[in-house]
Parts: C-alpha cells; sequence; structure tokens
C-alpha cells in the first residue's frame, strides 16, 4: 500500500466507456475497465445546468446521472483525496474529501485499488501480480 496526500495525479482513467450505472447507498459507475464507487456527496457540473451538489444517498438529479450511461470517461484520483472524473458529454464529477469517510474507491480489473482516506490523502493498493510459488520437495 502506498500513501499520498498531495494534489498531483497519482491514478489516472483514460478513454473508459461507461457500461454501468449503480444507484444504493452510494453511486456507482462501472466502465469496461474500472469501477468507481462514490459514497459522500459530491459536485456534478452539467454543461446545460452548471454545479449542483449530489447526496449518493438521496440521489437528486439523477436523470443528469443517467446521461453518463455509455458516455467515455477521464478520470484524475488526486494524492490529496479529491476525485475529478470528465465525461464525453461535457458534464464533470467533482468528488473531494471527506472528514470522517473514505469518499470514494475507484478499483480496477487487474485489483489495482485507490481509495480516499478520511481527511484527505489516498493510499493505492496493488495491483494483483501472479507469481510463482516454490514447492520445497
Amino acid at each position: 500500500m502506498t500513501v499520498h496526500s498531495t494534489d498531483a495525479v497519482v491514478l489516472a482513467i483514460r478513454g473508459d466507456a461507461v457500461t454501468q450505472l449503480r444507484f444504493d447507498f452510494a453511486f456507482t459507475i462501472v466502465t469496461d475497465g474500472s469501477a468507481m464507487r462514490i459514497e459522500t456527496p459530491f459536485e456534478l457540473v452539467s454543461p446545460d445546468v452548471g454545479p449542483r451538489l449530489i447526496d449518493p444517498e438521496a440521489p437528486s438529479h439523477s436523470d443528469e446521472l443517467l446521461k453518463l450511461h455509455q458516455a467515455s470517461v477521464d478520470g484524475d484520483c488526486l494524492g490529496n483525496g479529491r476525485l475529478e472524473l470528465r465525461f464525453s458529454n461535457g458534464t464533470e464529477i467533482r468528488v473531494p474529501p471527506d472528514t470522517r469517510f473514505e469518499a470514494w474507491t475507484l478499483s480496477r480489473g487487474n485489483g489495482e485499488m485507490a481509495v480516499a482516506t478520511p481527511g484527505g490523502g489516498e493510499a493505492i493498493f496493488g495491483p494483483v501480480v501472479p507469481r510463482e510459488v516454490e514447492i520445497d520437495e
């Protein structure tokens, strides 16, 4: 595990296609290469309307969120705990760090994971790399 606390990009997503959107007590965006689960309030910036605060436990503006399906996404996980997502339809999602909770988690198909740590910063895990195991005879 590596822990970061700067505003430098520590993990990036480029050109992934959004394949699923999930609403429960969080808002999850699934792409062809990763999944981003947002668990705290975030800013939704639409080119038509402007910025709005969305609480994933009681999502408003779900019609705007549904427009993200099948869009491509570029995203940056910043070392200070922010997640910034930019979609091909002009929409942006900005997730600030939370003082008490893990604001978001990004997981990739190769086992790599980034987690926003409470109070700012982020932790990076993985990827899972298969290795040979020697067996003593």
